[in-house]
């Protein structure tokens, strides 16, 4: 007689987390399910494996995906009470390393796990589909979820993983709910299984289509916030049917309609504006923010700040590369301050009594480093600067529309690129842990009132160097700092969060840098034509 075949195995992240345990019982009878997370606070169901380990550690994590066909990433979305920091850690740096770890293990499918809240702030009577952008607030938990769908929508071009994200309501019991305030946002708990098993199942019709797919798991009936239509998600070959409407019997609307024009309702708060006198500068070691300092010095009070003692730096004399400039020491009014900016608290001390930030920190190759200071020393910066009431943060950060060969593709034989050409961060540390830094801008920037203004650089070049025909975005260092004055100065900016491609114009035309006129009111001074010229 055959033996049955082993059953395929099914990963789910978050492993500790209600929903998680409500799944893998769901799931055990046709799925060898395993949980995975840092701990377990009680056992596993009966006949489902519970492994412990980081989500940020790569061989952790390669060990729990080995073998699995399908992986439920649920830790974005799981209660994680505490450490803000972890928790976001968790959700950009350990969903990198897991989408990393399922491509490479032969894992054909990622269900990942988020939340409606991302439209919470936007009225019930918008009829909001999956097309539509989310919203995300500063709460903890929406940027976890938002920021882990940003992370994986751009790994997931890497391919081949078929990648589909949905959003789910509060998942409850009705048998509970009894004694509860109604939340329109309630998502019956069989409604959600039923969501997932569709993912389960679900194969786009076009073989050709994208790998990233994303499904509304809502509840029926009119009380939602979000409402389906015509008894489905906005893609009906999804096959997402709920049954539970809850709350039914109440009225039917809470709140009149909002009549303000969308753009009223959508409008950034705003944020009251002071002189800017006292500029806090991070990352003041590097060249960057050495040649920052410098160009600053004459007309602000500068606090320069590193993690490392900048007169160590001054001392050890090693340029980064060729012709990269070295911090030099300033005198007072001048101060200087060893600050990590992994630290919340260091960063909050390091702006008290601020009125700007200039953030020149980045680590590029390594993680997680990469992650600690791109990613979760944005979200430093930008709450120390709630905090503080700082309305302007210049951003520094990597063109990426170029890079590895990967990320050329995207745009191979395009030309008069500007910022409006979605970056295309693929599995590329530098850009990813960047990238999702400035979308914690964004956010700040969209709900807090704060202005962002992002200098993305590629080449930066001492004049005196010979250069390359082919170097079609190259910038001094001089004029790169010159920009960063321009930002901190610039008296608004048409839109909270603004991306600028800061390098030379050149006949070339690969890139349009019109924006650094018309918006920036900047233009290098070093034209750098023995790149390109005889």
């Amino acid at each position: 007689m055959n033996s049955a075949a082993p059953a395929r195995l099914i990963l789910l992240t978050g492993g500790d987390s209600p929903l998680a345990r409500t799944l893998a019982a769901a799931l055990c009878a046709d799925w060898r399910v395993r949980l995975f997370d840092d701990h377990f606070s009680t056992p596993a169901p009966e006949g489902v494996e519970a492994v412990s380990g980081d989500l940020r550690d790569p061989d952790a994590v390669a060990a729990a995906v080995s073998g699995g066909e399908v992986v439920l990433h649920l830790d974005p979305i799981a209660p994680r009470p505490g450490d803000e920091t972890l928790a976001l850690d968790r959700a950009t740096q350990g969903s990198y390393v897991l989408v990393n770890a399922a491509r490479q293990a032969g894992v054909r499918r990622l269900i990942l796990g988020s939340t409606l809240r991302l439209f919470e702030s936007l009225p019930a009577h918008w009829r909001i589909t999956e097309a539509w952008r989310p919203r995300p607030s500063t709460d903890i938990a929406q940027l976890r979820a938002w920021l882990a769908e940003v992370g994986v929508a751009a790994n997931t071009r890497r391919g081949p993983l078929l990648t589909i994200c949905l959003r789910l309501g509060q998942v409850v019991d009705e048998a509970r709910l009894a004694d509860r305030l109604f939340d329109p946002f309630w998502l019956h708990r069989d409604d959600a299984i039923h969501g997932f098993q569709q993912a389960l199942k679900f194969q786009p019709q076009d073989p050709d289509a994208p790998h990233w797919h994303v499904f509304h798991l809502t509840a029926p009936g009119s009380r939602a916030h979000l409402q389906l239509a015509d008894a489905h998600s906005a893609r009906p070959e999804f096959g997402y049917a709920p049954s539970h409407a809850l709350g039914p019997g109440a009225p039917e609307t809470t709140e009149p309609p909002d009549p303000r024009p969308w753009q009223a309702v959508l409008a950034p708060p705003e944020m009251a504006s002071r002189p800017i006198r006292n500029v806090v500068v991070f990352g003041a070691g590097g060249p960057l923010g050495a040649v920052t300092a410098r160009e600053l010095a004459a007309t602000y009070r500068l606090r320069l700040t590193d993690a490392r003692p900048i007169a160590d730096i001054i001392a050890e004399a090693k340029p980064q590369m060729l012709g990269a400039p070295l911090p030099t020491w300033l005198g007072a009014p001048h101060t200087y301050q060893v600050v990590d900016i992994r630290d919340p608290a260091q960063v909050l001390a390091a702006c008290e009594g601020m009125d700007a930030i200039v953030n020149c920190a980045v680590v590029r190759w390594v993680t997680p480093g990469a992650f600690q200071v791109n990613t979760l020393g944005m979200y430093h910066l930008l709450r120390a600067a709630q905090a503080h009431g700082i309305r302007r943060i210049v951003q520094t950060g990597p063109l990426m529309v170029e890079g590895p060969a990967i990320v050329n593709a995207a745009y191979a034989g395009d030309y008069d690129l500007t910022e409006a050409a979605p970056p295309r961060l693929f599995d590329y540390l530098y850009y990813h842990s960047k990238a999702l830094g400035h979308e914690i801008a964004r956010v700040f920037a969209e709900t807090q009132g704060c202005e962002v203004p992002v200098l993305l650089f590629a080449g930066l070049t001492d004049p005196a160097l010979p250069g390359s025909p082919d170097a079609a975005f190259f910038i001094s260092w001089e004029d790169a700092a010159r920009a960063v004055r321009r930002a901190l100065e610039i008296p608004r900016l048409p839109n909270p969060l603004e991306f600028f491609h800061v390098a030379v114009e050149r006949p070339q035309r690969r890139f349009d840098f019109s924006k650094l006129k018309t918006v920036l009111g900047w233009q290098a001074r070093d034209g750098l034509e023995h790149h390109w010229r005889r």
